[in-house]
């Protein structure tokens, strides 16, 4: 995201915009998801003082409750970003609040809610795993108590310098081998054959809730080059290099680079699952590259891209 990042890149989590798949026409929830109801209520940062407005994805206030921001961000805005064709826009406050089509009655996030449970039609569509029963829930206590508008930023201010911490290092050097475009010579080539090898650097979660796979709480490659090619393997062990992860509530979980450089944190629910806002960590046992500040999504790559959108300079870095 624009505005937690490590030194150079680190994790961070962003508006998907399908970048990883194809996903083909939408079916329609509602109107084209254009802003209304009440967003012009100031929004806080964890100094009380104002901070900068924007959609989900892009680190910047919302006006939603971060673990409902947590839920669009993972399984709705690779699609609801408003740029698909049939899919409304879902990025801020105002546009949940947004009278549906097929039941003006209804507001955006009401049948939202109603498609998340449905049998018959649910949302996501097939072949795409729908949320979890947990995330349904989240959303559904949400527009139970009457889809009040959250007054704080899930996120704090963008750094001033290049986001990092001072222990995180200088660059590192991709090795003598490196080739341009992909510094570990090897890339993915079986398609969408299920691994958890396949399609580094792509945005995990955005593919994942348009064509099918598991629901993830955090996903992303890590690699030794800043603009290495999507498809094109990652940093592999040795040394391990883990991604700890710390939540809202302190509850820390780790996951193991692996050898195409792809690392997850599959979602759990109850007791177990993760609450938004999270930080997070890379160290190989001996360098650390840390996260400054915290974010809602766990979409890692879908900012860490080639290039780098929303302010990141393109892709996490190994310690």
């Amino acid at each position: 995201m624009r505005r937690h990042l490590f030194l150079v890149a680190g994790i961070a989590c962003g508006i998907a915009a399908a970048v990883a798949c194809s996903s083909g026409a939408k079916e329609q929830l509602s109107e084209d998801g254009t802003d209304g109801g009440d967003d012009s209520s100031v929004i806080l940062g964890p100094d009380n003082k104002p901070v900068p407005s924007g959609p989900a994805g892009s680190g910047l206030a919302t006006g939603l409750p971060c673990d409902v921001q947590a839920v669009i961000e993972n399984r709705c805005i690779a699609c609801h970003d408003g740029k698909t064709a049939g899919a409304p826009k879902m990025l801020v406050y105002a546009d949940l609040l947004q009278p549906s089509k097929a039941d003006p009655a209804k507001s955006l996030a009401v049948l939202s809610v109603e498609r998340m449970k449905s049998t018959t039609s649910p949302m996501p569509p097939p072949p795409a795993v729908g949320p979890d029963a947990d995330e349904i829930a989240t959303f559904e206590d949400w527009v139970k108590a009457g889809t009040p508008k959250n007054p704080m930023s899930c996120t704090e201010a963008p750094p001033t310098g290049d986001g990092g911490t001072p222990d995180s290092g200088t660059l590192p050097d991709a090795g003598p081998d490196a080739m341009a475009g992909c510094a570990s010579g090897q890339t993915w080539k079986l398609g969408n054959q299920k691994s958890p090898l396949m399609h580094p650097g792509l945005a995990c979660n955005a593919c994942h809730s348009v064509m099918g796979g598991p629901n993830l709480s955090i996903a992303g490659t890590v690699y030794k080059a800043l603009h290495d090619v999507n498809d094109c393997n990652g940093a592999a062990p040795p040394p391990t290099i883990i991604v700890t992860i710390t939540d809202a509530k302190g509850k820390v979980v780790n996951a193991t680079v692996n050898a195409a450089g792809n690392f997850d944190v599959p979602r759990q629910n109850g007791a177990q699952r993760l609450t938004a806002p999270y930080s997070a960590k890379l160290s190989d046992g001996v360098k650390t590259r840390a996260m400054v500040g915290k974010v809602t999504s766990g979409d890692c790559n879908s900012c860490h891209t080639t290039a780098g959108i929303n302010g990141a300079p393109g892709r996490i870095l190994v310690p």
